[in-house]
Parts: C-alpha cells; sequence; structure tokens
C-alpha cells in the first residue's frame, strides 16, 4: 500500500473523455489550483553558487548534463540581489500568464548547503513580498544536513513549503552515468527523512533518456514513486548543452538522445503505471538557453513536446494511472530500506 495519503480520485473513476478537464495526466497546474484556489506561478531565481559536484574542494566531476550555470533559468540576472530577482522576475512570469498566487523557486544548483542563518534569512527576503505564498526550494538527496531540517519544519508550518529533489533515477548504475555522486538509497532516505522530520510537500526530478533506459525500468520508476510520499514529479529529456561532458560523448557517438518520439514512448508507459494522485510538473525539459542547445532540437520548444505526448496518450486511449494497482509493488530490493525507514520513531512536528 502507498505510504503517501491519497485522493478518492483513481484511473477507475476517472472519465476518459474529461479527465483533468480534457488533460491525459494531472498537472501540477491543477494541483496548485486545489491547494491554493486559482492559478499559480514559480517565480524562479538564481542565488545558490554550486553544488556539491562543482564546489572548489570538490573531488567529483560535475553532471554529465550541467552546465555552468546549474539548470538556472534567468541565468544572465544571478547577479541581482534576491529581492530585485524576486520582483523583476515576477514581472516576467506576470506578462506570459494572470496568476493569482505566487511561489519563490530556489532553483539553481543546490540550495541547501548554506549556514541556516543564511537560508533563513533568504526565504524570510522571499516571503517579505506580499504577493508570495509559498517557497520551492531544489535541491539534492545528498545535501539535507541535520541543521536544516528544523528550519524547513519551522517554514512549512507558516507557509507552503515544496522541496524539489533531484533524484534523477532509482538505479545505481545510471546515477553513475550521469555522474551524480549520490545513490539510488540516499535518493528515498532523503524523501522519507523530509516526510518525517517536516511537514514539506515533496516532489522529485527523473530524467528519461539514459542508453540503459527499458521498459521495464520506467515502471519500476513509478512504483517506486507510488510507494513514497511524494506529490509531484517533474520529468526531464536527457539532452545535450554546450560546455558539457554529455556534449563530448555526443560529438565522440557515445551518446545519442532520444528523438521525440521515442521519449514520448518512455513518457507515457512511465505514467500509465503513475498513480493518478501524483501531479505531474513537467513532461519534458525546455532549453531555455537555446544557443547552447546541441540536441535534440525539439528540447528547445516549450508546447510542442507536450502537445505531441498529450495527442498520442489520446489518440491511444491512454490516462495517467490506468496501469496503476495499489496492490503492486516495486521488485528491488529498495522497498526493504523504505520499511526500515518507516519503523523508526518519526520526531517531525
Amino acid at each position: 500500500m502507498a505510504i503517501h495519503e491519497t485522493a478518492t480520485l483513481t484511473a477507475a473513476t476517472l472519465n476518459p473523455d474529461t479527465p483533468w478537464q480534457g488533460r491525459r495526466y494531472f498537472p501540477i497546474s491543477q494541483y496548485f489550483r486545489r491547494h491554493f484556489g486559482g492559478r499559480t506561478a514559480k517565480i524562479s531565481i538564481s542565488i545558490a553558487e554550486s553544488c556539491p559536484n562543482r564546489s572548489a574542494n570538490s573531488q567529483l566531476e560535475p553532471c554529465i548534463f550541467c552546465d555552468e550555470w546549474g539548470s538556472a533559468a534567468y541565468h544572465l540576472e544571478k547577479d541581482r540581489e534576491l529581492l530585485d530577482q524576486i520582483r523583476f522576475n515576477k514581472e516576467l512570469v506576470t506578462r506570459r500568464r494572470k496568476s493569482q498566487h505566487y511561489l519563490v523557486y530556489f532553483q539553481s544548483y543546490t540550495n541547501t548547503l548554506d549556514k541556516v542563518k543564511i537560508l533563513r534569512q533568504r526565504f524570510e527576503t522571499a516571503l517579505s513580498e506580499p504577493y508570495v505564498e509559498g517557497l520551492v526550494v531544489g535541491t539534492r538527496p545528498d545535501c539535507l544536513p541535520e541543521r536544516i531540517l528544523p528550519l524547513l519544519d519551522e517554514m512549512s508550518q507558516r507557509t507552503y513549503v515544496l522541496m524539489e529533489i533531484g533524484a534523477q533515477s532509482f538505479f545505481n548504475d545510471q546515477l553513475e552515468f550521469l555522474k551524480r555522486g549520490h545513490s539510488a538509497e540516499s535518493n528515498i532516505e532523503a524523501i522519507l527523512k523530509l516526510k518525517q522530520r517536516t511537514g514539506v510537500d515533496i516532489g522529485v526530478h527523473l530524467i528519461f533518456g539514459m542508453p540503459s533506459d527499458s521498459p521495464q525500468r520506467l515502471i519500476e520508476t513509478a512504483l517506486i514513486i507510488n510507494q513514497l510520499p511524494v506529490s509531484n514529479v517533474k520529468l526531464h529529456n536527457l539532452h545535450v548543452l554546450e560546455n558539457t561532458t554529455l556534449a563530448e560523448m555526443y560529438r565522440n557517438n557515445t551518446f545519442q538522445p532520444d528523438e521525440l518520439n521515442a521519449y514520448a514512448d518512455k513518457v507515457i508507459l512511465f505514467l500509465r503505471h503513475l498513480s493518478p494522485t501524483v501531479a505531474v510538473q513537467r513532461l519534458a525539459a525546455v532549453a531555455s538557453r537555446w544557443d547552447e542547445l546541441i540536441a535534440p532540437k525539439w528540447t528547445g520548444q516549450k508546447m510542442q513536446p507536450i502537445e505531441y505526448i498529450e495527442n498520442k496518450m489520446r489518440q491511444a486511449g491512454y490516462l495517467q494511472g490506468d496501469c496503476y494497482d495499489p496492490q503492486r509493488q516495486p521488485a528491488m530490493t529498495i522497498p526493504a530500506l523504505i520499511s526500515n525507514a518507516l519503523q523508526q520513531p518519526s520526531s517531525s512536528n
């Protein structure tokens, strides 16, 4: 049985003609609308300066897909003060969509590496803006030290807090291929620790498109997510940017990114086995720095991949969760770790 709270909504109760207001999967926009009561937008900011793989004293290599900007959406604004970034980027977001609710998204690099005092100041600064109703914090599973948990719990009692965990995969050989520097076990430990010790919402980032992807692994990934206290997932296709190890691999013909059709098939298989109560933040990556994108070119298009995947699901009659079985367990040994962790006394709240 899944350990996160489940809604009464199931794949069996969905009208296939009008699921999620006509969508074929549960989009994060509807998840936020249920929570906040209206359209909600993220204000992305870049304030963290590094990650464990890029720090000066690190013995690790950078992740093979990550460029020097560390996933920053507005990398040219990173030299602005935090409050200036929030106000400036809020205007950019407002031009694109009319939202009633805003969350500040600490996006680039790893945002839980600094001292608690500094993190508290950043969170307080973000919440000082009257239109900000919550925080979204991007981090890694191996960057949640004990010292930060009381702060996250405190903030979650005051406002909405979503921790986005860059798990990327639940298979150690894939994490080694990506040069992540953390394990599949640490992914699960981090998620459970956040659940037990804080009141934050939890999201997970996943990467599809590695050479070792297989239908069995995609299904297994969905089964693992279904067993964890995760409210949402964000999907990325492995794509090639300039000044990355992956660019060297691509030019040496040792890596070939998925074309859209192949990637769509992977996403659809994953979604069909994913619980219909888990929201989806994104179906594919969007390369915000088009001049750095090498391949595949479709990654530079924001709407085409989404429309392509949804149309393919619609034509086949597929829905998120139409293969979901709440009694089905993952095959790998990681569930034993989940069970052991759950038996430990919770110190949250």
